[in-house]
């Protein structure tokens, strides 16, 4: 049944308009209405996914090849004043801050855990910003307004420029200095440093690599295997996949991607499971894993799964109060497995659907989780489009273990906390963490 009419979303801050001739979907919060995407009645059909059909009581979509239910509710109308995807930008500083103040206000969820007073960071940005702001002046004020949050989630994009609210400045000019990353982790131009330096570090020079450099892989040992993965998307083998420096913005295209990504996983994980067969342990090594899709993350864990198991639930703010809550399982790839110990690495590096992944992991009996506690961004990145043309992003969405922990800001913690990032000598200190598992790995009977 084709979705038609008028909705709006609980959480998230978006409306969706849908009729015959295709849809639209806006950001909403106060008084704003800005239009951010727009597409066919096929655009849609590639995109989404009608979990609950649409009917008087509601309807649920999800992204297609993706994990969330988006629940909508009807309305009768759009507001009055919508911003459209071809009119011109409303440059007007004031409006600027008031979308971007009521856009945190309504759908962060986060603030208490942070120790922000948003209200108060918010109003004393208003005694500043006046309609003679300049564009440099604005990005510094709404820039100043999120630092604060120190959430990696959270990010501001405008005039050729990116700003995060920064939490692991030190870290990140550490491994620039000594591996020449100067991207994020994820990036393109990023996998290639990052998988030499392990080759070198951690392979003594041999190394196998798929999925765009995101998969390096071999054998430490005759019955120790090593898998690190950089990142959880652009890893089909097509030009947009090697290109992708983050997720597609639009739903279609964010599809299209996940659903090549998830088909390029399995035939990847076979190889590197073949490859590491004569393995009887084996060390997982996502300790400057990127982030990507939360299903790869699900897929690659389910490699190591002996049976279904709760690895997470999660919900995302809705006012003061959350929407309905869902849960995420492992369970046993019909296709090859690991069956033996696996040692998973992690750092403050380990970062979003990295997080995730690293929970998944965490929630299998098998696994051992050694180095430090992941950043601790899990939540979705939910971005807002500003009047004036600028792209911000919130963190929305709560995360929980099965034991109902919310990591979010202190990370996944590990079993065996270990340093992973030290100044001083850094690959020997990247080291540690691999050294610790070779000895539990030992310590289990199996010859390393």
């Amino acid at each position: 049944m084709p979705v038609r009419g008028i909705w709006k979303s609980r959480g998230y801050g978006w409306l969706l308009s849908a009729d015959s001739a295709g849809y639209a979907l806006y950001d909403h919060a106060g008084d704003h209405c800005i239009e951010f995407e727009r597409g066919s009645v096929n655009d849609f059909e590639r995109g989404f996914e009608a979990v609950q059909p649409q009917s008087q009581d509601g309807l649920v979509l999800r992204v297609r090849n993706d994990i969330t239910n988006y629940h909508f509710q009807p309305v009768d109308a759009l507001p009055e004043v919508s911003l459209a995807l071809d009119q011109p930008r409303q440059r007007d500083p004031v409006s600027v801050l008031d979308f971007f103040g009521r856009a945190f206000a309504q759908d962060y969820a986060f603030f208490a855990l942070r120790g922000v007073d948003w209200e108060e960071l918010w109003a004393e940005a208003g005694t500043r910003v006046t309609g003679s702001t300049s564009e440099e002046a604005l990005f510094e004020e709404l820039h100043r307004l999120i630092a604060p949050l120190r959430d990696n989630h959270v990010m501001l994009s405008g005039m050729n420029r990116i700003v995060r609210s920064e939490n692991v400045a030190d870290i990140k000019a550490l491994i620039a200095r000594e591996i020449g990353v100067t991207k994020t982790s994820a990036h393109p131009d990023s996998l290639g440093k990052i998988g030499g330096f392990l080759t070198q570090t951690v392979l003594g020079g041999e190394a196998k690599t798929a999925g765009n450099g995101a998969f390096v892989w071999n054998m430490l040992t005759p019955s120790v295997g090593y898998l690190a993965v950089l990142r959880l998307f652009g890893i089909s083998d097509s030009d947009d996949a090697r290109c992708a420096d983050d997720l597609p913005h639009a739903r279609a295209d964010h599809a299209t991607l996940a659903g090549a990504d998830i088909a390029a996983l399995e035939q990847i994980m076979d190889r590197v499971l073949a490859d590491l067969g004569e393995a009887r342990a084996l060390i997982l090594d996502i300790r400057m894993n990127g982030g990507g899709f939360d299903r790869i993350g699900m897929s690659i864990a389910g490699r190591f799964a002996d049976k279904k198991r709760l690895a997470f639930s999660k919900q995302a703010r809705d006012g003061d109060g959350v929407t309905p809550k869902q849960d995420f399982h492992t369970e046993p790839s019909p296709r090859r497995t690991f069956d033996g110990p696996v040692y998973v690495l992690t750092s403050a590096r380990t970062a979003s659907a990295g997080d995730i992944l690293a929970l998944c992991m965490r929630a299998i009996p098998s696994s051992t989780l050694v180095g430090g506690p992941t950043a601790g961004i899990l939540s979705d990145n939910l971005r807002k489009h500003l009047p004036n043309g600028w792209l911000t992003s919130i963190s929305n969405e709560f995360y929980y273990s099965p034991a109902g922990d919310v990591f979010e800001g202190r990370g996944v913690p590990v079993d065996l906390e270990t340093p992973v990032f030290v100044g001083e000598d850094f690959a020997a200190g990247y080291r540690v963490a691999l050294d610790k598992a070779m000895e539990l790995a030992a310590s289990q009977s199996i010859t390393v």
